[in-house]
């Protein structure tokens, strides 16, 4: 009968905390390796199909006024973000209520305690009246996949000469 040394029962356990100590330290550059794929998919769509990795978002200011505008004038507009999880942040898409609203935002992930801008132009030809815009996020956060950007304000109508 051969017998056992404890010696032999430490090896497996010894691989095993190596493993699980390896796994615990990835930083956020391996973790960015999950949404690597040879099919040409975006990484943020496959950040949104992703459910385990989701994290969440802090709009700072989702709510913005314009004010008064004369028509034909165009108006920049900036809303900052911040990924308050654990997992990076994708912005998927941004979708205007109005084709006088052009959003641009950040394609790259945005990191667990980092910021992001996202852009809109609002052109205000044609735009005489009252102003209630909208522009609808889409993102892989828990916190709703889908978050409503609104400003408001008047564009003056140009005067005809």
């Amino acid at each position: 009968m051969k017998r056992s040394r404890p010696v032999d029962g430490i090896l497996p356990l010894l691989v095993i905390l190596i493993l699980i100590a390896s796994a615990c330290n990835q930083n956020n550059e391996t973790k960015m390796h999950l949404y690597e794929n040879k099919l040409g998919i975006k990484p943020a769509r496959l950040a949104q199909i992703d459910t385990v990795h989701f994290t969440t978002i802090q709009w700072i200011e989702p709510i913005k006024n314009i004010g008064t505008m004369q028509e034909g004038d165009s108006a920049i507009l900036q809303f900052k973000f911040k990924n308050t999880g654990v997992h990076p942040l994708f912005i998927v898409e941004a979708i205007p209520s109005c084709g006088c609203t052009i959003p641009a935002f950040p394609e790259a992930a945005i990191m667990p305690g980092d910021d992001g801008i996202l852009i809109v132009q609002f052109k205000t030809a044609g735009q005489a009246g009252d102003v209630h815009r909208s522009i609808i996020v889409t993102s892989n956060t828990s916190n709703g996949a889908k978050h409503t950007l609104l400003f408001e304000g008047k564009v003056t109508a140009k005067k005809q000469t």
